[in-house]
């Protein structure tokens, strides 16, 4: 049985590169306390420590890290890359400029009711934030 490539869907385990806004956010909203390096043309600008509060996707609004908090628009950056050796990292890349994640939580070891209300309030705040853009659409999480 011959098998159709062009219908299949990607799927990615512990590494790979993902050009789709749609799971771009998908990955981005499950960090939570991340250490981060910001790179242009390889040598570190800036680094700390913070938590991710909001990822979205629009024309408008700028990513910013600022007080310990990522506010981080998906539109800023061409791709994001995702690997897990030697340790997990997630890459935010746009041209000359690499924003390094590192999750410094692990979502296993933390409470399961605090974890349910966290991503409950995450969809919401998605889904309001995309309510008027239209440029990702994300009806999967209804």
């Amino acid at each position: 049985m011959e098998s159709n490539n062009e219908n299949q869907i990607s799927c990615l385990v512990e590494q790979g590169i993902i050009y789709s806004k749609r799971d771009m956010i998908r990955i981005l909203r499950d960090l939570d306390r991340v250490s981060y390096t910001d790179l242009i043309d390889s040598l570190s600008v800036a680094q700390g420590e913070g938590y991710v509060v909001e990822v979205y996707a629009n024309s408008f609004d700028s990513t910013l890290v600022f007080n310990n908090r990522l506010h981080i628009n998906v539109n800023s950056f061409d791709f994001l890359k995702i690997s897990s050796q030697p340790e997990k990292n997630v890459e935010l890349i746009s041209g000359h400029r690499v924003i390094k994640l590192k999750p410094l939580t692990n979502i296993l070891l933390t409470n399961q009711s605090q974890i349910e209300e966290e991503i409950d309030e995450q969809r919401l705040a998605i889904t309001s934030q995309l309510a008027c853009d239209n440029e990702v659409d994300l009806n999967y999480l209804e």
